[in-house]
């Protein structure tokens, strides 16, 4: 079966196609974000029990690439791509362990937690870079003018890209806000020779300093707006059910900053309900700092307008930021699944 896959404009009015080739992060038609679309009709061919079945078959295999949490659901990923193209650690596959003491703590029966920092750079970032850097690889091959990949991060961003970099042997910038990094998410990009600059900013400037310089198409946008990232972060939901035995959680609770993740665990979700592997779908909460939290304040009045702030300095320094680029996407999946704030 030959399986396709393309970016799309998320616009209703628009729905602007451009091949996952192109060096596109937003509509060039009316300027709205971009998704990866599948071709479900072709994807549908194939049954859910045998779906199941191959991903079952596959799950934490020997076999390349299949082995990887994000690579053995490849045709629902990166179907295109050639195989040795992809650049993978192995990520994915990831601990699910019933937190039971914890879940009596707060008055929950079946408490359970998805510990993604089980993974090489340490964080979730895993699985949408190795689909990123994947992708970059392959167009470099075929003759794209990328020389570098870039992307401002406030940490687990930038030793996800410095590491996949470091595999595939391209180089990585990343754009740090100065002073508000941990010593532990400096190391790896230093340590994973990325070219580091610490700016007198915070995240919301550095991703603003990040979007001009990728202008020029020599340099690769990493950061989630780059729908190639949600991709392979869409792997987390997927893996979950498949961890319950195909059976859906009645709620999935996931901390929300650049809220790449929060688009990312709906699409993968959305995707199993449109190709019959399962039937309801799980209520989605998102949990903000109090001094950053914009998208609870759009919640609050019911997503009927967003307005960015400055996030102001908190111990949950990886979600302290005030203007998410995937405000869009996430408001939509939050309407999609009843969620909340």
């Amino acid at each position: 079966m030959s399986y396709q896959a393309w970016f799309q404009c998320i616009n209703e009015q628009c729905k602007e196609r451009y091949p996952l080739n192109t060096i596109v992060y937003r509509c060039k038609t009316c300027g709205s974000l971009l998704g990866v679309q599948h071709d479900t009709q072709e994807l549908a061919r194939r049954g859910a029990k045998e779906w199941i079945k191959l991903f079952e078959d596959r799950y934490k295999s020997t076999q390349w690439p299949y082995g990887s949490g994000v690579w053995g659901k490849k045709e629902w990923i990166l179907p295109q791509i050639d195989n040795e193209n992809i650049v993978s650690l192995y990520e994915g596959g990831t601990n699910l362990f019933w937190a039971e003491r914890f879940g009596k703590m707060l008055g929950l029966e079946s408490l359970w937690i998805k510990l993604c920092g089980n993974s090489h750079s340490g964080s979730f970032k895993d699985l949408g870079m190795t689909v990123l850097v994947s992708q970059v690889k392959q167009m470099i091959s075929e003759g794209a003018p990328i020389q570098a990949v870039a992307c401002a991060s406030t940490g687990d961003t930038s030793a996800a890209l410095a590491v996949y970099c470091a595999a595939a042997g391209i180089q990585s910038i990343v754009l740090l806000p100065k002073g508000k990094i941990s010593i532990a998410q400096l190391v790896q990009p230093i340590a994973n020779d990325s070219l580091v600059l610490s700016l007198d900013t915070d995240f919301d400037g550095c991703m603003r300093v990040v979007k001009e310089i990728t202008k020029d198409e020599t340099i690769y946008l990493a950061n989630s707006m780059n729908s190639l990232r949600v991709e392979g972060q869409k792997t987390v939901g997927i893996e979950i059910v498949q961890q319950f035995d195909w059976e859906v959680p009645d709620v999935i609770i996931i901390p929300g900053g650049n809220l790449g993740n929060v688009s990312a665990l709906g699409s993968g979700l959305l995707m199993m309900r449109d190709l019959g592997l399962i039937t309801k779908l799980p209520r989605i909460v998102v949990a903000q700092a109090e001094r950053a939290n914009p998208l609870y304040r759009s919640y609050l009045k019911n997503f009927e307008s967003f307005e960015p702030i400055e996030a102001q300095k908190t111990l949950a320094s990886a979600i302290q930021i005030g203007d998410p680029v995937s405000v869009e996407k996430a408001i939509r999946v939050l309407k999609q699944f009843s969620g909340i704030v």
